[in-house]
């Protein structure tokens, strides 16, 4: 068995010398990296989850940048003076038993696409580290580290307080000196924005670094190979899966809409999982075919948005033959996805279900994929260990598939990205990647493919024949996207890059008619990028009179102020309040109606809910607080279908973050504080181990596929959908769209300390 290399957090390590033994287990081989010496045997795992490894486990979607909790050594365990956790999947070259080396150590001499890579890379992981409070790690050198074209973190470093994208431009202006001649220039202007605090969100970040990759990857030839197979495999009755291009099919050609490949493994038994898998592709490829996909309307905001609106009318095709043929439960027919496109410079991921995306270069194999199933959901949630939900029951059971809900439901997963060297993209079902298969067998199998000594079609029927004799439990199906990328002699000479500069920190919107974009000019970079689907407007037209707009906006002020005193009781009150205090009490007033400590906050229409700004949630008219229609859910992340918990009418919560997507804006909330009739009542959300009473939450009801029971022929791959809905506590987090949040809020109210409670400077 292969070795697995650890690395080591907590006081307990301090003491330990390389050739210790911890636990009669793990094997310090240097300074804070360990060998597991049976890594056959779970991990001693915790009962509770600490805060120091929740932000870990709540990036578990980013693993191909963030380590994973492995297990617990604790100090009764190993005698030591303290615990010590293990970190699995961390920058370590196990050839030489050492740490990966450092970006800063290997950005000088690294081509001008790579460095920018490493940078883009950076950008996509600011928001995410900052929702976990763990950004800092992106200003700490020594945490960065990389694997080729990866950027690699070594652990998480926890924020003392948020930073800030000019720290960060602080820090990338030491690299300056070393950065490729092409991009020095671009890369100066950049972080001299950010500085300036006039790149002010990850978004546009990512798309002043989108639009250099794409020239950048001008200069590259590409070119694509791909290969497909399938087979019923060794217990099957017949063959659920389906692929595109056909079965045995080898293709080769360049980047655009015929370098695509799909993959999907059938839900529902004979005449219901290969009708699905079938559907599902025929109803891809048309979208696909309708996707005019070249260098000139190069968009991966809008490319990104027209995936997932494939994906979900592949779901709703199926979903509407499951209605019109009154399939229920077991019945329902459905398919796992997972689809792989090369455009231009860059490979696009779209992903539902267990079937997975392995990314393979010459460093390593990437499982880029997270499967839609309880255990991950319980790692996300923060609820578990990978390793501990694994074990429980239902751990593989699905929590979303094509066709069994309507897409309304629905969240496709899509990634993308940028290929600067050789790499292959191998899609399986879960025939092959159960059993980490994929994982024992890359290096002899399919890392050969970059050296040229084996072709994909062979390297396909490998990987099949390898399913069917070390699996062999399920149909099996297997694509392999080979992207050859080279730099043409020519590219070390060419044009200078440079960025124009923002004068004013422009506001995100989204681009919602799918225009093309101009790719022509030299020194435009402020397009949209795709993960954080936001387009950067160029500022306004100093021309205009600041003046008038002033007087405009101070007269309606004044207005609005007139019609609240008389119209609305609490601001008049509030007004007469305000006014004695600055000039005494008056004879009009009477002292019996004024409220200690308490501050009433008018609500007004909502159209927009900017970060930093607080909110209150309203309560029913008549002051019922907690009742159901005055709270808001919350979600884990963006676009997730689970509810991570409720917040009840009268909390006041922060707008920490707000993120544009093709479906609506949504809104990350702090809660500040509940009120206290509630609080006492609200208990903290807990861990659910017990899979198998897992439930369908209220809001979002729909058919269940049940787990089957075993047997040697499976008709039904299981999903579940949520656990139960916990009230959240002061200082908790989530998310919600800004559309199902403007109804029940009131913007802007003036809470006072004891109201603003979590939120608070320097509360935690």
């Amino acid at each position: 068995m292969a070795k697995h290399y650890l690395w080591a957090l907590g006081e307990g390590i301090k003491g330990c010398r390389p050739g210790d033994l911890i636990a009669g287990r793990y094997l310090v081989k240097r300074d804070r990296l360990l060998v597991d010496t049976q890594p056959e045997q779970l991990p001693e795992l915790p009962e509770e989850i600490p805060s120091v490894v929740t932000p870990y486990l709540r990036l578990f979607a980013y693993q191909l940048h963030v380590p994973q909790v492995y297990g617990l050594v604790s100090s009764q365990t190993s005698k030591l003076s303290g615990d010590i956790w293990l970190l699995e999947n961390g920058p370590i070259l196990k050839v030489t038993e050492s740490l990966m080396p450092e970006l800063a150590d290997s950005w000088k001499g690294a081509a001008a696409m790579r460095q920018l890579n490493w940078l883009w890379q950076i950008a996509q992981l600011w928001q995410p580290c900052i929702a976990q409070g763990v950004a800092s790690t992106l200003l700490t050198p020594e945490l960065l580290r990389v694997e080729g074209q990866l950027v690699r973190f070594l652990e998480l470093q926890p924020d003392r307080k948020p930073p800030n994208l000019s720290q960060l431009g602080k820090l990338w202006q030491q690299w300056l000196e070393d950065a490729h001649p092409a991009i020095a220039n671009f890369l100066r202007q950049l972080c001299q924005q950010m500085v300036a605090g006039q790149v002010r969100h990850g978004e546009q970040l990512m798309g002043q670094l989108d639009k250099a990759l794409a020239k950048c990857g001008r200069y590259y030839d590409r070119h694509v190979e791909i290969a497909t197979g399938t087979d019923v495999g060794r217990s099957r009755a017949h063959n659920e899966d389906a692929c595109y291009p056909p079965s045995g099919t080898v293709w080769g050609g360049n980047p655009g809409s015929e370098a695509c490949a799909i993959v999907c493994d059938g839900i529902g038994g004979q005449d219901g999982g290969e009708v699905a898998s079938e559907e599902a592709i025929a109803v891809l490829r048309d979208k696909l075919q309708q996707m005019p996909l070249h260098q000139a309307n190069w968009d991966p905001l809008s490319l990104t948005s027209k995936l997932e609106r494939a994906a979900c009318a592949a779901n709703d095709k199926i979903a509407g033959r499951n209605d019109s043929e009154h399939r229920q439960g077991r019945q329902r027919m459905g398919t796992t996805l997972v689809m792989a496109l090369a455009h231009i410079h860059e490979l696009y991921v779209a992903h539902v279900g267990d079937s997975r995306a392995y990314w393979i270069t010459r460093t390593g194999c990437y499982q880029v994929t997270l499967d839609d199933d309880v255990a991950c959901r319980e790692v996300r949630l923060g609820y578990s260990l990978y390793r501990d939900a694994l074990e429980q029951v239902a751990a593989g059971a699905l929590i979303q598939a094509l066709g069994i809900t309507s897409s309304n439901s629905l969240h496709p997963t899509v990634q993308r990205f940028p290929v600067d060297d050789d790499c292959v993209l191998l899609l399986c079902s879960d025939g092959l990647s159960d059993k980490d298969r994929v994982e024992e067998c890359w290096e002899a199998e399919i890392l050969p493919i970059l050296d040229g000594t084996v072709d994909v079609a062979k390297a396909r029927d490998r990987l099949i024949e390898i399913a069917n004799t070390r699996n062999g439990h399920d149909n099996v199906t297997v694509a392999l996207i080979h992207c050859h990328a080279h730099l043409r002699d020519e590219g070390n000479t060419f044009t200078e890059l440079s960025v124009a500069p923002l004068d004013t920190p422009p506001e995100p919107t989204i681009d919602t008619d799918d225009l093309p974009t101009d790719l022509t000019g030299n020194t435009a970079f402020g397009d949209p990028d795709s993960a954080g689907k936001t387009e950067l407007v160029p500022p306004p037209d100093k021309g205009k009179s600041r003046l008038s707009l002033l007087l405009k906006i101070l007269f309606l002020l004044g207005l609005g102020g007139v019609f609240a005193y008389f119209f609305i009781p609490p601001v008049g009150r509030a007004i007469d309040t305000a006014g004695e205090s600055i000039f005494g009490k008056r004879g009009l007033v009477n002292p019996a109606s004024r409220r200690e400590k308490t501050v009433e906050s008018v609500p007004s229409p909502v159209k927009s809910l900017e970060t930093g700004s607080f909110i209150e949630i309203k309560s029913s008219a008549a002051g019922q607080l907690g009742k159901e229609g005055d709270r808001l859910d919350l979600r884990v992340a963006i676009g997730e279908l689970t509810v991570k918990g409720t917040v009840p009418a009268g909390s006041v919560l922060q707008v920490t973050n707000k993120q544009l997507t093709p479906q609506g804006n949504w809104l990350e909330l702090k809660v500040c504080s509940i009120p206290e009739i509630v609080r006492s009542n609200s208990p903290k959300p807990q861990s659910n181990k017990d899979f198998s009473s897992v439930s369908k939450p209220a809001i979002n009801p729909s058919p269940a596929v049940t787990t089957p029971t075993p047997s040697p022929s499976p008709a039904v791959k299981p999903t579940v959908d949520a656990v139960a809905i916990a009230k959240l506590q002061a200082g908790e987090i989530g998310w919600i769209q800004e559309r199902d949040a403007i109804s029940k809020v009131a913007s802007n109210p003036t809470p006072n300390p004891n109201q603003q409670g979590k939120c608070v400077v320097n509360s935690d």
